[in-house]
C-alpha cells in the first residue's frame, strides 16, 4: 500500500467508520465496492481532490481487508457468483480493535486534529 492509501484508510478507520451502516442483505462484491468508494469520497473530500481521486482503491483495500476479517460473511449465488452480507457486530469488533492498533492513528491522536490536514497535504504536494 502507499502512505497515501494508508492514510486515508487510517483516517475513515479513525472516525467516519463508527458510523458505517449497511442494511444486512447480500451485495455483489462490485455494488459493495461502490458503496464503500462512496464513503472515502464523502470522508476525505475536504482534503481535495488529489487525495478524494485514490478513494476507489483505499476503499477496495479497506473492504477487501473487511472481508477477509469476516465484516462481511460471503456465499456464493446460484450463478457462481459471491455475495456479502455486512456482519455489524464483527465490523465493529474490527475497527475498535485497527483504531487501537494502527501506528497511524496513535501519532494523530498524539498530534491533535490538524494531523489529519498536514499530513494529506504533505503526501499529496
Amino acid at each position: 500500500m502507499s502512505d497515501l492509501i494508508d492514510h486515508m484508510i487510517a483516517y475513515y478507520v479513525a472516525g467516519p467508520a463508527n458510523d458505517l451502516n449497511i442494511a444486512a442483505r447480500w451485495y455483489p462484491y462490485g455494488e459493495l465496492t461502490l458503496i464503500i468508494e462512496d464513503k472515502f469520497q464523502i470522508a476525505h473530500r475536504k482534503f481535495g481532490m488529489k487525495v478524494r481521486s485514490q478513494s476507489k482503491a483505499a476503499a477496495k483495500q479497506f473492504l477487501d481487508s473487511m472481508i477477509a476479517k469476516g465484516a462481511w460473511s460471503t456465499t456464493e449465488n446460484e450463478f457462481g457468483g459471491k455475495m456479502h452480507q455486512f456482519q455489524a457486530d464483527v465490523f465493529r469488533a474490527e475497527i475498535k480493535e485497527r483504531q487501537a492498533t494502527n501506528p497511524i492513528i496513535a501519532k494523530a491522536e498524539a498530534e491533535g486534529p490538524e494531523y489529519w490536514e498536514k499530513a494529506f497535504g504533505e503526501l499529496v504536494a
